[in-house]
């Protein structure tokens, strides 16, 4: 009885979910989290702030324009807002509520009203005895949190995309400067293949080589072009601008020498936004099993009104008198509904259960992320190397040859497939350069970095 008395007056604690580590030691079944990255010794604290590594002023001004005016970031910032009515309404579910009703009643058409006319004021509170209010509101609570650290992630990837976008353009912009260069040296390919020809010391198999590789390079240029206009509308997009392809970009690839701190796995679960919103719609769930299992107990609310009531058609009793008024309570417990609310139960346990999983699998996720690219961008770096390498040798060799060709000791095939090869390792250096500034903006967004 004492109890009872405490739990009415001062309410019954609401449970509360676990720690992180509760968490994850129920949540991880089938792995231990390492103390390391198995792809680099490197435990120093990850860096924040990642984007200012590019020292690139256009391509922040860029990304602070996509903060803003994104279409899917505005859409988050509109579920932010929802989220937070809906915690609102969670919290007036357990204040007092009151209401104010009045009436005028007269004889219209041959037929009367009820006859009473007057003024009432009501209240009504549910007292939350067994938290099932206050489990809503932590709920809501919960899944407000989720979706602040759902949009720090959209931004961040949002971030991540423009700069990936801006650089795979300035990439391709690049790439057409090379073919453009690879077009003007092909040209001079034509006119001394004519030359040989007109002077009889050339085959006309050796012009029409000449040609056919001329127009098929102006052919890659071309599909260079289309790329590159493309990749300038994505830019646009991501931006909120009309994609009319107008966008400048600084046409240069940023050289990126310097290691990246990558911290330990722990830090992942405490700054990776998608983990830190598993973990709170985790905890909502926890809080809606709360809430399920209170409905199935009594309910008591207190009202009180106060009004008055007078009446131009009937006689009121000689001991009534105005102003009237109330106190009581109400006291509603559920004896049968077929089973609905024990249903109901089962529902958010399960739905609790999903939660789990998925926090599980977010984080695995995220490990493989950190995982996959911190070795992608060892192997980039060390690819860049052999090809800088290849682009040394094929130079030399494409000098040679046209040396050669010039004197007669080679014809057109073997000049074409050596301007190939230079041709061929330039466009992969290009492409390397590219991917391992991609690889890096991947690995910050895989550690959660701040921009």
């Amino acid at each position: 009885m004492i109890f009872s008395g405490l739990c009415i007056i001062q309410s019954c604690a609401v449970k509360q979910p676990g720690t992180s580590e509760d968490l994850q030691e129920e949540a991880f079944a089938n792995f231990i989290l390492p103390s390391t990255w198995q792809n680099s010794a490197d435990t120093l604290a990850i860096q924040d702030n990642w984007l200012s590594t590019f020292n690139h002023p256009v391509l922040d001004t860029l990304v602070k324009e996509a903060l803003v005016y994104n279409p899917d970031l505005r859409i988050s910032s509109s579920r932010i807002e929802e989220a937070n009515g809906y915690l609102q309404a969670a919290q007036a579910a357990l204040r007092p509520a009151f209401s104010i009703l009045g009436r005028e009643s007269t004889k219209l058409g041959g037929t009367f009203g009820n006859g009473l006319n007057g003024a009432l004021f009501a209240a009504s509170w549910e007292l939350d005895i067994w938290g099932k209010l206050r489990s809503a509101r932590s709920a809501e609570e919960a899944n407000l949190e989720a979706m602040k650290s759902e949009q720090s992630f959209a931004r961040l990837s949002i971030a991540a995309h423009v700069t990936r976008t801006y650089f795979l353009a300035s990439k391709t912009f690049l790439q057409m400067e090379l073919a453009q260069q690879m077009i003007a040296l092909s040209e001079n390919m034509k006119t001394i293949s004519q030359n040989r020809f007109d002077i009889g010391i050339g085959t006309q198999i050796d012009v029409e080589m000449a040609n056919a590789n001329l127009n098929s390079l102006k052919d890659a240029n071309r599909q260079l072009e289309l790329a590159y206009a493309n990749q300038l509308r994505a830019l646009e997009l991501l931006l909120g601008r009309y994609p009319a392809a107008e966008i400048e970009v600084k046409n240069e690839l940023v050289e990126l020498n310097a290691e990246i701190p990558s911290g330990i796995p722990l830090q992942i679960l405490e700054r990776r936004p998608d983990v830190l919103a598993s973990q709170q719609r985790y905890n909502a769930a926890f809080y809606r099993v709360g809430e399920a299992e209170a409905a199935k107990l009594p309910q008591l609310s207190l009202t009180a009104s106060l009004g008055i009531l007078d009446s131009q058609i009937f006689q009121l009793s000689d001991d009534f008198s105005n102003p009237i008024r109330s106190i009581g309570g109400e006291l509603a417990a559920p004896i049968y509904q077929g089973g609905a609310l024990k249903a109901n139960v089962a529902i958010r346990t399960a739905q609790q259960k999903q939660a789990l999983e998925d926090y599980n699998r977010t984080v695995l996720n995220a490990m493989a992320d950190v995982e996959n690219t911190l070795d992608a961008v060892q192997t980039v770096g060390e690819r860049e190397i052999f090809i800088k390498q290849s682009v040394t040798s094929n130079e030399k060799a494409f000098e040679l040859e046209e040396v050669r060709f010039k004197v007669g000791l080679v014809d057109m095939r073997n000049l074409i497939d050596q301007q190939m090869d230079l041709y061929k390792s330039q466009t992969d250096l290009l492409n390397i350069k590219g991917e391992k500034i991609i690889q890096r903006i991947n690995l910050y967004m895989a550690l959660g970095g701040n921009m």
